[in-house]
């Protein structure tokens, strides 16, 4: 508790008038009764009423003072209280502000025990309040004070302040005390302790400490020279390897002129780093060349920075110096090997690279650039692949790896083939760097990919043959059985619609054979005149069921009568299927599920001119992924594609191109990612086209 005591706890009586008032008539009866029973001077009733003036003045006189007493006692008793109400309040206000202080507070005996304590002293010790009454300052600290490890307190100056580290379990809190000597009521002496939680302070003190000792063991060990300059050019620190650069002991060069020490030729010029970085700039670097003290010169790299006081203000500047002499010598071996590589690799017909670790092409050849273009300083896998990141099965890691030569095939950015050797070598410096060479094998791989899908059709095509022998003969059982039905029964029966429906159905099953037939017949390779309504009629055949199934609407807007173009039928089916697969692949790419924008337009037109050749214009159109700007130049060469892996060829389009080109006409493609695709292509009337091929 505080040591605080009053006498707000006497009662006092409310009111002393009415007590004076009874002492006064209690005076009057006994006056009256000494006269009657001391006296004998008449009855009791006679005296109370006497009519004896000098009796009543004397009783009255008594009275007076009685009374008066008794109004000066309760004003003293009104003060008193008064005061003592006051007192408890103060009390009250001062014990909640000692008790609800943020900080701790704490009375000390003169023995250095705790007397009292708020909540914030038990909140710090991390103890209940019966675990600390009677404790002494000294417990559970780390290291005692010897001045006030004495048995009394009371020596001390009049105030003083202490730090004294204590530690609870894992950790260690630091509380620093100011003590001020106080006297209680009762005259015993006592000691207010005033604490403040110092732990974080004491810690960020420490950290300051340890990370400026870190800081400078640093500089001391920096692999490179250091030294610090204020603005007036004196040298206020240098490392030992500076000492060790420039010949002057850190004793010598302490306090001199920077320009005295390491000198160089920029000294004294404007291109002195102090100057430039008092003008403004933030960093200033460059080669230079210094003196050491004992005349050799000294090849370095200088870099310079502001050296910023803890106010913000400019003291100078840190310089560091790195030795480049032997790097100089590193590097013209570097040059004179790398001249001799050139001379070799230049004449190779080839294309020949140089690629280091971080997949940076270091140099390529007159072949190499004139196949991928300027790619110099560039990632490999971007110049040879389009690619944003390396390569998951790169080759040149497993060069690095095995130490032997690895050979792979890839499609590059352009869509042409090259068949790739990465040869692994170590640079003078121990730098690991590949020797790459490229050789194209795009017609190679295209011819033999030819090969292959013609082979691939002639198998189809035998095969579409016996199964629409085999197909054909049921369904024209089923065809006639279903004319019988419907010449048998009225045309209003439900056996003659059924009938009817069968028949049309299997009409359908008929006409896609024979589409599918004539797909893959491939042995007549010449040209005849085609009419291209039919044409396209029949690929929407082969491929209607598939679209309906995928919710696909075509939309088609032909001219009828087109002019009949001179062509080979299947090759020209075989571009419009092409296409249209790609349509299908972009829009279930897109819409996953039905969409009303899930369409593909095909529109047919004659274009006449009396000028130039007349055409026949096919365009198709579908509002699917689109076609990135950036490839959609490489989409018909061979081997490229979007489609992931399995997915697609890559062959599609550029053997649709091929076929356009044969037979005279142009193809167009024209798309906007994310938005359409529109595949336009124009092939002359058999007016004007030239008969090219074999012709029955």
């Amino acid at each position: 508790m505080l040591p605080l005591k009053s006498n707000a706890s006497i009662d006092y009586p409310e009111n002393l008038l009415w007590v004076g008032l009874g002492i006064g008539i209690f005076y009057w009866f006994a006056e009256s009764a000494l006269h009657v029973f001391i006296l004998q001077e008449g009855s009791l009733l006679s005296q109370i009423l006497t009519r004896d003036l000098h009796e009543i003045w004397k009783r009255s006189f008594t009275l007076s003072l009685i009374f008066m007493l008794s109004y000066y006692a309760q004003i003293r008793i009104t003060e008193r209280k008064f005061n003592d109400k006051i007192l408890k309040e103060m009390e009250a206000k001062y014990r909640t502000l000692f008790e609800e202080g943020l900080i701790p507070i704490f009375i000390i005996d003169s023995m250095g025990h705790f007397i009292d304590f708020n909540r914030a002293a038990l909140e710090f010790f991390e103890c209940r309040r019966e675990q600390i009454v009677g404790r002494s300052i000294w417990d559970s600290s780390i290291k005692k004070d010897s001045t006030l490890s004495n048995d009394s307190f009371l020596s001390l100056v009049s105030s003083m302040s202490l730090e004294i580290d204590y530690r609870f379990h894992d950790k260690i809190k630091t509380l620093m005390i100011n003590l001020v000597p106080f006297h209680d009521d009762s005259g015993h002496k006592i000691i207010y302790g005033i604490g403040q939680d110092i732990t974080g302070r004491k810690k960020m003190e420490r950290e300051i400490q340890l990370a400026h000792t870190e800081l400078n063991q640093i500089f001391q060990t920096a692999s490179v020279g250091m030294r610090l300059i204020d603005r007036e050019f004196n040298v206020l620190k240098i490392n030992e390897t500076f000492s060790t650069l420039s010949g002057d002991t850190i004793e010598s060069a302490v306090g001199r002129k920077c320009y005295t020490i390491f000198k160089g030729g920029m000294c004294h010029t404007y291109n002195c780093s102090l100057k430039r970085i008092l003008k403004g700039e933030k960093d200033f670097e460059c080669e230079v060349e210094k003196i050491r003290k004992d005349g050799t010169p000294v090849s370095c790299l200088l870099t310079a920075r502001p050296f910023y006081g803890p106010n913000g203000e400019l003291i100078g500047i840190v310089e560091s110096f790195k030795n480049i002499n032997e790097l100089k010598r590193i590097q013209e071996d570097l040059r004179s090997e790398h001249d001799k590589l050139r001379r070799i690799l230049f004449h190779r017909l080839e294309g020949v690279g140089i690629i280091d670790a971080d997949y940076t092409i270091e140099y390529l050849n007159e072949p190499l650039e004139s196949e991928l273009g300027e790619c110099k300083g560039k990632k490999c896998y971007r110049a040879f692949r389009g690619s944003h990141q390396p390569c998951e099965d790169c080759i040149m890691q497993k060069a690095f790896l095995s130490g032997k030569l690895e050979r792979s095939e890839f499609n590059s950015a352009s869509g042409r083939i090259y068949e790739q050797t990465y040869t692994p070598f170590s640079e003078s410096n121990g730098q690991e760097k590949v020797v790459v060479t490229l050789r194209d094998v795009t017609e190679v791989k295209s011819a033999r990919a030819a090969t292959y899908r013609a082979e691939q059709l002639a198998a189809l095509g035998e095969l579409a043959a016996g199964v629409a022998h085999e197909i054909n003969n049921p369904i024209n059982g089923i065809i006639n059985y279903a004319q019988i039905l419907i010449n048998k029964n009225s045309h209003n029966s439900e056996v003659n619609d059924i009938a009817s429906r069968i028949r049309k159905e299997s009409n359908r099953v008929a006409l896609i054979v024979e589409s599918l037939l004539s797909f893959a017949r491939r042995e007549r390779q010449y040209k005849i005149p085609v009419n291209l309504n039919d044409m396209i009629d029949d690929s929407l055949t082969l491929m209607m069921s598939q679209m309906r199934k995928e919710a696909i609407t075509v939309k088609t807007d032909i001219e009828t009568n087109l002019p009949p173009i001179f062509a080979v039928p299947q090759e020209i089916q075989q571009v419009f299927i092409n296409i249209l697969s790609n349509a299908r692949y972009s829009l279930n790419k897109k819409y996953p599920d039905s969409s009303e924008d899930k369409i593909i337009q095909i529109k047919a037109k004659f274009l006449n001119s009396a000028k130039t050749t007349d055409y026949v214009q096919i365009s198709f159109l579908d509002y699917g992924t689109g076609i990135p700007p950036d490839i959609i130049d490489k989409v018909m060469n061979p081997f490229f594609s979007t489609k992931p892996r399995g997915a697609g060829t890559g062959l599609g389009l550029s053997i649709t191109h091929s076929i356009v080109s044969e037979h005279g006409g142009k193809m167009v493609i024209d798309s906007l990612e994310n938005e359409y695709t529109s595949v336009t292509i124009d092939l002359p009337t058999a007016s004007n086209a030239q008969i090219t091929g074999n012709q029955p």
